[in-house]
């Protein structure tokens, strides 16, 4: 009988943490679609009864119960015209991280809000979660309120965070986004990959680690912040690691109990569409083209030529084309089967039948949405991850890649006549839309298990690498290979000096 009133009552207890417990959510950095892919668990924790705190540079425009917004931290006018960013190489681009990072994290960091809320001592949380994109010095936070803490990484891990997680990355089959490469690698990718993954395991450690710490020590002072860890070892600490990422939309690879894949979180049942967009959707019989290049890339900031491109092309087209795109130019002429718009539905447009193409950026988001729908894609890859994620598309089989540099005309019309013409995308796209779609349990519902289960166990230390603590020389075993190769090399010598003295 009193082993099952225990058990009882530690259920009780665990519930009712599970249940009531205080989470902040630190990611001030004013990257609006990292926010977003996680915003979805957010409000579901406060729906679920917990209270969420969420520092970020994107509030909601809602209300919403047991949800308490802080910032924003940076101005709404217009950022930096992306254009400049798309002649980075596999080098360049690692270093180019490195100076955003630090240059946005001084920038939220140095808020008047940010320094109150770091200074405030009013506050308490059960949990924490945290960016991994550029802000390890986040970290701190778990020590300020001595609670656990969650990373959220809004792309597959790479080698900077890999490190800490003490988990493989290993350069022969998971390429980094920078390289541009995909898992299917030959010599020089795997050499691109080497080097920019040593970069971030060795290199940043003396080029940007310390930068970050000084971002760390100069904003995020608070009452016991002497008394803080080194920053590697809050980093070997975290508790769970979720990654917007999926098998079907990037690469298989291995992961350890505590990293959890959680891709598409942000897919939603579809809505109705408003009546004039439904209209030219339920009338397009020929069929419908969406052309969106997200949040970041502006039409208006490309070379005159390559807009040419674009809006030539698609105006020849028998099918109707939705552009995410209002012109500055008043001169700008479009043909009859063009809507533009400054902002549309992307899911609930992908989700109508007669949808029959996506041309797209390549960015994550919109290559989970379009998976879902089975929808065959045409991607433009500008920067980042992108031109990575539509390398893997075109492996999959259900898209073609367009060089934005080499674009012409002609390569465009010939890849979108060829996805719309040849059977085989269509069904590539609706193979990966099954393999996405069956899984034991939704993404959202699937982060917010981990979420709870951190919480439940109080960190869930179980989860976290037997490794970490170990240094290089020990995980790889350098300094057993290396006595054993002295050892071999005497033995090699004793009998040489035998057989010398022998012979003699």
């Amino acid at each position: 009988m009193l082993p099952c009133v225990v058990f009882c009552l530690v259920l009780c207890i665990t519930t009712n943490v599970t249940r009531a417990a205080n989470i902040l959510v630190f990611m001030p950095l004013p990257i609006k679609s990292h926010v977003r892919g996680f915003q979805p668990l957010f409000e579901e924790l406060s729906n679920r009864g917990h209270n969420v705190t969420v520092v970020s540079s994107f509030p909601l425009d809602r209300p919403v119960a047991n949800y308490t917004d802080i910032g924003s931290f940076v101005d709404k006018t217009r950022g930096r015209n992306v254009m400049d960013l798309v002649s980075m190489n596999f080098v360049t681009s690692v270093q180019l991280k490195w100076r955003i990072c630090i240059q946005l994290s001084e920038m939220v960091m140095s808020h008047r809000k940010m320094k109150q809320f770091v200074q405030s001592s009013s506050n308490s949380f059960d949990l924490i979660m945290v960016e991994t994109f550029g802000q390890e010095y986040a970290v701190a936070m778990g020590h300020k309120f001595n609670a656990p803490v969650i990373n959220l990484a809004p792309a597959m891990i790479w080698a900077s965070i890999s490190k800490w997680l003490h988990v493989p990355s290993t350069f022969s089959y998971i390429p980094d986004a920078c390289t541009q490469s995909t898992s299917d690698m030959g010599f020089i990718e795997r050499l691109k990959n080497s080097i920019t993954g040593f970069m971030q395991l060795y290199v940043e450690n003396y080029l940007y680690l310390p930068k970050t710490k000084e971002v760390m020590d100069t904003y995020l002072k608070y009452r016991g912040w002497e008394s803080r860890p080194p920053l590697e070892h809050m980093l070997n600490n975290i508790s769970l690691t979720l990654v917007n990422s999926h098998n079907a939309i990037g690469i298989s690879r291995a992961y350890l109990p505590g990293i959890i894949e959680v891709g598409g979180m942000h897919i939603k049942d579809p809505k109705p569409l408003p009546k004039n967009l439904q209209t030219f959707l339920d009338t397009a019989n020929e069929g419908v083209i969406f052309f969106s290049f997200g949040t970041l890339v502006n039409l208006n900031d490309l070379p005159k030529a390559k807009l040419k491109v674009f809006i030539s092309v698609l105006g020849r087209l028998k099918q109707k084309v939705i552009i995410k795109w209002i012109p500055d130019d008043n001169n700008v002429k479009l043909s009859q089967n063009i809507m533009t718009g400054s902002w549309f539905p992307q899911r609930d447009i992908l989700a109508h039948p007669n949808v029959i193409l996506f041309i797209t950026h390549g960015g994550l988001h919109s290559l989970e949405e379009t998976v879902c729908n089975a929808k065959p894609i045409v991607g433009i890859p500008f920067f980042a991850e992108q031109n990575f994620n539509m390398k893997i598309v075109e492996e999959k089989g259900y898209g073609k890649l367009v060089n934005f540099f080499e674009i012409t005309e002609e390569s465009f019309g010939n890849a979108i006549e060829e996805v719309l013409s040849n059977v085989t995308f269509k069904e590539k796209a609706i193979i990966q839309s099954l393999v996405y779609k069956d899984q034991p349990m939704k993404p959202l519902d699937r982060a917010v298990y981990w979420v709870e289960y951190v919480i439940r166990y109080g960190g869930a230390g179980h989860l976290k690498s037997d490794s970490i603590g170990l240094n290089d020389l020990q995980y790889f075993l350098f300094d057993i290979s290396l006595i054993v190769l002295l050892s071999f090399g005497l033995i090699a010598w004793l009998c040489y000096f035998l057989f010398v003295k022998i012979m003699s």
